[in-house]
């Protein structure tokens, strides 16, 4: 045993200073997960800070070839992501974190898309093997620090953690149950104890039990002050004090930090108000959970205090931002939720709420659609276009909400190869957006562009091969006039090609996809040169696409050449990131 280790590092279970016992039934489910099928597999093993994770993760995992990612929950969902991303052959990925919540689903919906399977197993507390820990931690810790093996009775410890404290504490010869004496007892053994985990936060709570003493406000010490509010009452009274006085901390702190302060089990309102507004703006947390999590916990503390109406368009507006998350059974369950009130309110005042329920409904066929529920999309689609017949019929300027909902409803048709419905759909939305475009084409060409497009799609679909690609030029040339009008829309321009060229190519006619993707990538060179990090990517996708064509035109060299630039694109973009 290493003598230069403090009494905080024989704490660390890096140091593995006590060796690994117990925990039979976590490890054979682990071996059981290990030995599973399927080639890509995630396990996020979760339990209270102390239980003994970290140390059951690594000696499962020593020798093998599963990557275990400790401290999972404080980790950017885009960097597990990314890591997800990469797998090896069979691919085993146990995370190790505190709690599940709404990260983990995030996550584990995202790693459905991968291909994995995602599960999670509890560690819990194992009082029965604490008698045994405990005597091995004052053995090996007094071995350790040159001291005399004490005789020690175990203490009443909520986790090896605390166990292991109070061991510490045994060897020095002040045995002590209470925590804070504990930790104190510690901070006097070693005046320089680790500055991140669970010994850190002790530290820290115990530190500020001295209402005098301010907390530090840097990134990590943030982290630290809302990872210690789990155990210690009176640190997460500082820390909804501290974020309720200085909202500006929200740029300060990590999605993680954030999401402690207003995702425990009792989520004070004071400091999520505070911060709301400047988590919503920060382009850090887009699509990250931070914002559902906060829009959850506002329509919690109002649900008793607000009216239908505000209460229905929070539950839209989780919704949409549980969506964009990848939350998409969190965002269906707010969806159904916002259609229902709407309903409630269409029935009090149909002229005033029909509109919004109508549009409600729409959106929650999309939640459908994102959960695999396609029979149920085209329900709530088809009660959507109903309802903005009627709507439309009332009230002139509501054509274009019925426009919509049919170019939707057409979606749905299409999806369970009702193609006849999804033609007569979309034609008729193609029709009302041609009307308006006439009357109005500031305010409607893009729509036309879009639902042009979408026709196309649905004339292929059809078999109607050269009308469809009649108006595929037609949109083309619509989506042209967009962008030169308005610059803005050069980006989904360029997108809306590549989706074009590709529609063409699936239904070979190659001539004419050919051209359409090279004025893609025209235009993604111009928008690449201003802005590489968004449009490079962009980029060299439109480019490997060309480079399919040209194999399929027999230009090799050609498709080489595009191939390559790709990339090129690519490493020089990993390389940035």
């Amino acid at each position: 045993m290493d003598p230069i280790l403090s009494p905080g590092e024989l704490l660390d279970p890096r140091h593995e200073v006590v060796p690994f016992h117990g925990r039979v039934d976590e490890l054979a489910a682990l071996a059981r997960w290990r030995g599973g099928d399927g080639m890509l597999s995630a396990l996020l093993l979760h339990g209270p800070a102390g239980v003994g994770k970290t140390r059951l993760a690594r000696h499962f995992a020593a020798g093998s070839t599963v990557r275990v990612v400790d401290d999972a929950d404080l980790i950017p969902w885009r960097d597990l992501h990314h890591l997800l991303q990469q797998p090896t052959g069979r691919t085993r990925v146990l995370l190790v974190a505190r709690s599940t919540g709404w990260w983990w689903s995030a996550l584990r919906q995202r790693a459905a898309d991968l291909d994995y399977t995602a599960a999670d197993l509890a560690v819990t507390a194992r009082p029965d093997e604490h008698a045994a820990s405990f005597a091995a931690a004052c053995a090996h810790f007094a071995d350790a620090l040159g001291r005399p093996r004490p005789t020690a009775t175990p203490p009443n410890a909520a986790t090896y953690h605390d166990l292991h404290l109070a061991a510490v504490a045994a060897v020095h010869g002040s045995p002590a149950d209470n925590p804070v004496d504990l930790v104190r007892r510690l901070i006097n053994l070693d005046p320089n104890p680790p500055t991140r985990g669970r010994l850190a936060e002790d530290v820290l709570a115990v530190t500020l039990l001295d209402d005098r003493i301010e907390s530090e406000r840097t990134p990590d010490a943030l982290e630290t002050l809302l990872r210690a509010a789990d155990r210690w009452p009176h640190a997460r009274r500082r820390a909804e004090e501290l974020f309720t006085a200085h909202p500006e901390l929200a740029g300060t702190a990590t999605s993680a930090t954030l999401r402690a302060l207003v995702e425990s089990s009792a989520p004070a309102p004071a400091p999520a108000r505070a911060v709301a507004r400047r988590v919503f703006d920060d382009p850090r947390f887009h699509c990250d959970p931070l914002p559902a999590v906060l829009t959850r916990t506002l329509l919690h503390d109002r649900a008793h205090t607000s009216g239908k109406l505000e209460l229905a368009e929070l539950h839209g507006v989780l919704a949409a931002r549980a969506a964009l998350a990848a939350l998409r059974e969190e965002a269906l369950t707010a969806a159904q939720h916002e259609v229902a009130l709407y309903r409630e309110l269409a029935e009090e005042d149909p002229a005033e709420h029909r509109p919004a329920l109508a549009d409600a409904l729409g959106d929650l066929g999309l939640r459908f659609i994102a959960v695999g529920r396609a029979e149920d999309a085209l329900a709530a689609s088809e009660e959507a276009a109903t309802l903005c017949r009627v709507i439309a019929a009332e009230d002139d300027d509501c054509t274009s909400q019925l426009a919509d909902a049919l170019d939707q409803l057409s979606f749905r048709y299409a999806a369970l190869g009702r193609r006849d419905e999804a033609m007569s759909a979309i034609g008729e939305a193609s029709g009302l957006y041609r009307r308006l475009a006439a009357a109005h084409p500031a305010l409607f060409r893009v729509n036309l562009a879009k639902v042009t497009h979408h026709h196309a799609m649905r004339l292929f679909d059809a078999e109607r091969h050269d009308e469809a690609a009649y108006v595929t030029r037609v949109a083309v040339t619509q989506w042209r006039a967009v962008a030169n009008a308005d610059p803005r829309y050069e980006g989904e321009f360029a997108r809306t090609l590549a989706s074009i060229a590709s529609l063409l190519s699936a239904h070979g006619r190659h001539d004419e996809a050919l051209e359409v993707v090279e004025e893609s990538i025209e235009v993604l060179r111009r928008l690449a040169r201003a802005n590489p990090r968004d449009f490079e990517p962009e980029l060299a996708s439109a480019l490997d696409g060309l480079s399919t064509l040209l194999r399929g035109l027999e230009r090799p060299a050609d498709a080489l050449r595009a191939s390559e630039e790709a990339a090129e694109l690519l490493r020089r973009y990993s390389e940035r990131a």
